[in-house]
């Protein structure tokens, strides 16, 4: 094989290494814009669930409220009837 040749061989891996290098540097930028877009689609999705558990503990504590206003009107009502309310001698 000649010198010419051999360089020729050379020239052509080189091009091949490289066209593969820039393929490689193509997956990556997808990759990476990809990663992106799931972190912001993730964090949006984070401050909407956030948003909705606080909407939740509000219910919930004014579920509680009225439950506890409902205990204590049934507790009243059956301590009247037996006789045992206040307003017992």
């Amino acid at each position: 094989m000649t010198p010419e040749q051999r360089l020729d061989r050379i020239e052509q891996q080189i091009d091949k290494q490289n066209a593969g290098i820039q393929g490689l540097i193509v997956v990556a930028r997808t990759c990476l814009d990809s990663i992106h877009e799931m972190r912001d689609r993730h964090e949006k999705d984070h401050q909407h669930m956030l948003a909705e558990m606080e909407k939740l503990r509000e219910a919930q504590a004014s579920t509680d409220e009225k439950l506890n206003i409902l205990i204590d009107t049934v507790d009243r009502i059956i301590r009247n009837r037996n006789g045992s309310g206040p307003t017992a001698p």
